[in-house]
């Protein structure tokens, strides 16, 4: 699987969009889903200047609430490209920026570059630049 990732930034808020292709001679079913954090919590890295990995401030495990519903699984058939979305927050903390996506947050300092990278079904994203 390929992936590719971008981001969005408008006010406090950012958007993720990965955008996922299916590079294998075979349907891939997975499931992109993120109720319990564990897709970000999994998948998401973030690197200083330095390329030194940035250890994330907090990590919440968050129990499913169980409805009945059951999850839809995504399915991408031979070279089909998915697009998807993972949504975080920028809050400001006893004067410190905080990126906090479902599950999982980082330490960032305002107008500085650090590098976002996303891991998931075996593959790894392009590196982002990301300046908040």
């Amino acid at each position: 699987m390929k992936l590719n990732i971008s981001y969005h930034l408008e006010e406090n808020r950012l958007t993720l969009p990965i955008e996922i292709t299916n590079d294998t001679d075979k349907d891939q079913t997975f499931y992109f889903y993120n109720g319990t954090g564990a897709l970000a919590r999994n998948g998401i890295r973030l690197f200083n200047t330095r390329d030194e990995q940035i250890e994330p401030y907090e990590r919440t495990f968050i129990s499913p609430i169980y409805t009945g519903d059951k999850v839809r699984a995504d399915l991408l058939a031979p070279n089909e490209t998915g697009q998807f979305e993972l949504p975080a927050k920028i809050v400001e903390e006893d004067g410190e920026l905080l990126l906090s996506f479902k599950g999982i947050s980082f330490r960032i300092v305002r107008n500085e570059k650090f590098y976002l990278t996303f891991n998931f079904l075996g593959g790894t994203s392009n590196l982002l630049e990301v300046v908040v």
